[in-house]
């Protein structure tokens, strides 16, 4: 009768916000002292079986700057989900989020993220482990998040945000590689890359790629075999900017090594990723900082790492039309 007792007392404990801060907070503090650095989260709420909130959750590296900073993260899963072989992610949120990949060699800061929750090799047996629940998303909804990357050994720093994105999704298995996207919608997206010269030595000799040969070119952008399909893309107020080291000042006019493209707007239809290639229909208007503009630009486009080729074409820039067809490799 006791042991009854301490079962459902337990029970009515974790149901509680207090409790469940309680050992919010205990895991969070072994882990700090575990990993040596800081891992707090100021609140949480969740539902044992498919729901959890969290609040202020921060993790951070050991030099102590920022690996993961959310103010809020939201998920709804399928009910029992952990005594199913398949779940579904029902919703996943994250709001006011800030994510920063950083290294100064080739080893990155959150590696030892990755080593204390990751089986050492030592740690092997000859049973073979069961398969774990496979995880499907259906919608995730992300506000006013960045990442960040700054790898000074590649020589490559990369900025993402977003302030708004809606996906909703027919098939997207974490665990798979074909995922099916009913509608992505960005609002605000910013993509900024600036590359330099990175601190890892240069090879010998760098092998060339043929053109013709479709083994090596496809593993340039899908070695692990992808297949992504998009019903629907739409971008709205994008902004897209590539910068190169240079001595120089970025010239007045379109300048290949400082291009600045902003008030992108674009609605792309039947978007699949297959083998090494893009195709989509396209429409897009954007202006890029020299002065050209895209007025609008309707198209059936085809992206490979060598080329790409637009038909059925409609090109309206600031100063000249072009229709039909366009390739550039």
């Amino acid at each position: 009768m006791s042991l009854l007792f301490i079962v459902i007392a337990a029970y009515i404990f974790i149901q509680t916000p207090f409790g469940q801060n309680w050992i919010v907070r205990q895991v969070t503090k072994r882990l700090s002292a575990e990993l040596q650095t800081r891992v707090s989260i100021q609140h949480v709420d969740f539902a044992l079986f498919n729901e959890m909130d969290l609040r202020g959750v921060l993790i951070e590296d050991q030099q102590r700057d920022t690996i993961l900073y959310a103010g809020n993260v939201d998920v709804r899963i399928t009910d029992w989900f952990f005594i199913k072989k398949n779940a579904e992610l029902k919703y996943v949120g994250l709001e006011n989020a800030l994510v920063k990949f950083q290294r100064q060699d080739s080893v990155w800061r959150q590696q030892f993220l990755f080593d204390y929750f990751t089986p050492s090799a030592k740690d092997t047996t000859t049973t073979k482990k069961k398969a774990g629940i496979s995880f499907d998303l259906k919608k995730m909804v992300l506000k006013n998040v960045t990442f960040i990357q700054r790898d000074e050994w590649l020589g490559q720093n990369m900025l993402i945000h977003v302030n708004g994105m809606d996906l909703d999704a027919n098939d997207l298995s974490l665990t798979g590689n074909n995922y099916d996207i009913k509608s992505l919608s960005l609002v605000d997206p910013v993509f900024t890359q600036y590359t330099y010269a990175g601190k890892k030595p240069k090879p010998a000799a760098v092998a060339v790629v043929d053109e013709n040969d479709t083994a090596a070119r496809g593993s340039a952008w899908n070695a692990s075999g992808l297949q992504i399909r998009i019903a629907n893309l739409d971008i709205r107020n994008g902004t897209f900017k590539s910068d190169q080291q240079t001595e120089r000042a970025a010239y007045a006019y379109f300048d290949g090594q400082h291009i600045d493209f902003n008030h992108i707007n674009a609605s792309i239809s039947n978007a699949r990723f297959v083998g090494d290639t893009v195709f989509s229909d396209l429409k897009l208007s954007a202006r890029e900082r020299s002065g050209f503009e895209v007025k609008g630009l309707d198209a059936t486009m085809k992206l490979t790492p060598t080329g790409m080729a637009f038909s059925n074409m409609n090109l309206q820039t600031n100063r000249s039309t072009l229709r039909n067809y366009f390739a550039m490799s």
